[in-house]
């Protein structure tokens, strides 16, 4: 692995962001997007713990925009 493969800061207005800062961002969007759909289908109501069953959804979502957008 080369220098130029590790993922560095995004600067934006002069103020450094990690690059997981927005993996987070976009893994959060789109479990709240999964979660309206399964809410408006119907299937929240098998579901024992919404809340328990969105952080995770959330954390799997993260996983997977981290791995599509940030290089290892």
């Amino acid at each position: 692995m080369s220098p130029a493969d590790i993922p560095s800061e995004i600067a934006i207005g002069g103020i450094y962001f990690p690059p997981i800062l927005f993996a987070i961002a976009l893994g959060t969007l789109l479990a709240a997007i999964i979660a309206r759909l399964l809410n408006r289908f119907g299937l929240t109501r098998f579901i024992w713990h919404p809340p328990l069953f969105f952080v995770a959804l959330t954390v799997l979502c993260t996983r997977l925009v981290t791995l599509l957008l940030i290089p290892v």
